[in-house]
C-alpha cells in the first residue's frame, strides 16, 4: 500500500478559469476610448447572461513585472462568433491601458469570468444612473438592454465633448453628458451634484452609480443615509481610487 494519500483536487470554478483569446479588431470609439474585439474557441459557450458583466484581464507585461489582472466590463458579446468587445479608457498609465494603446490583431491575452452584471428591477418606476468614463461601458450596456417600460435619467461624465458616444436604448431615457473640458478625472463635483440633486422616490426609484471611490461613497451615503433608500435600491461601486492601483471597492 502506498504511503501517499491521493485526494481529488476541486475543479476550478467556471468564472475563475483562465481562457486565452486573441485580438481580432481594434477601433477608436472616441479620443479617450478604444474598443478591442477579442475572440477564440475558448469563448464558445461563455456564460454572458446580463449587461455590465465583467471579466478579469491579464495582459502581457515586461519580464521584470508581475502580471496582474484588472476588471473590465464586457461591452458586447457575440455568442455566434465567440467574440466580445471590451472598451478601454486610454489614460496613459496602468498595464491594461498601456497594452490597449499598442494592441493590434493577433495579440494574445488571458481572461477569467464573467462575474457581476446588472439586473433591472421591474418594480422600479425610475432608474437614476451615472458615472465617469470608466463606467461608460457598463452604463452603455445597461441602457441598451433596458425595456421600453423603463424610465431613466442618466448623467455621464467624459473628458471632452468629443468623447460623447451614441447610445441607443428602447427605454424612455433622459441622457445628460457632462464634459470636464480637459480637466483631470475626479477634479469636478458636477457629476455627483447632478446625481444628488435629482428628485427620486425612495419607494420606487433605483440608483446605479460608479466613479472614483470617494465620489461613490458620497453619492451612496446621500441616498441611503440622507434620503432613506433601502440599500438594495442603491447599486454603487468605486471603479477606481485616487492614488491607488488595482483598487477593489469593499463596499460594492
Amino acid at each position: 500500500m502506498s504511503d501517499f494519500e491521493i485526494t481529488e483536487r476541486a475543479p476550478i470554478p467556471t468564472d475563475r478559469r483562465l481562457r486565452i483569446a486573441e485580438v481580432r479588431e481594434v477601433q477608436m470609439v472616441s479620443p479617450h476610448m478604444k474598443r478591442i474585439t477579442v475572440g477564440s474557441s475558448a469563448l464558445e459557450g461563455f456564460p454572458v447572461k446580463r449587461p455590465a458583466q465583467w471579466v478579469k484581464l491579464f495582459v502581457p507585461v515586461a519580464d521584470s513585472e508581475r502580471s496582474s489582472g484588472r476588471a473590465y466590463t464586457i461591452r458586447y458579446f457575440y455568442e455566434n462568433d465567440a467574440e466580445m468587445d471590451i472598451d478601454f479608457v486610454l489614460h496613459g498609465d496602468g498595464p491594461c491601458s498601456t497594452w490597449a494603446e499598442r494592441a493590434k490583431p493577433g495579440d494574445v491575452i488571458q481572461m477569467a469570468g464573467p462575474r457581476g452584471g446588472y439586473r433591472y428591477d421591474e418594480s422600479a418606476e425610475h432608474l437614476l444612473i451615472g458615472g465617469d468614463e470608466t463606467a461608460l461601458p457598463a452604463i452603455g450596456a445597461i441602457l441598451e438592454d433596458l425595456p421600453e417600460t423603463a424610465k431613466v435619467t442618466a448623467f455621464l461624465e467624459v473628458p471632452e465633448d468629443s468623447d460623447k458616444q451614441q447610445i441607443i436604448t428602447k427605454a424612455s431615457a433622459d441622457i445628460h453628458w457632462i464634459s470636464r473640458k480637459g480637466a483631470p478625472i475626479g477634479s469636478s463635483r458636477e457629476l455627483q451634484d447632478a446625481m444628488m440633486t435629482t428628485d427620486l422616490s425612495k419607494e420606487n426609484g433605483q440608483v446605479w452609480f460608479s466613479a472614483e471611490a470617494g465620489v461613490v461613497r458620497d453619492v451612496r451615503r446621500h441616498f441611503v443615509a440622507d434620503c432613506g433608500f433601502d440599500r438594495s435600491r442603491v447599486i454603487a461601486a468605486g471603479y477606481w481610487k485616487k492614488g491607488e492601483t488595482d483598487f477593489k471597492d469593499p463596499d460594492s
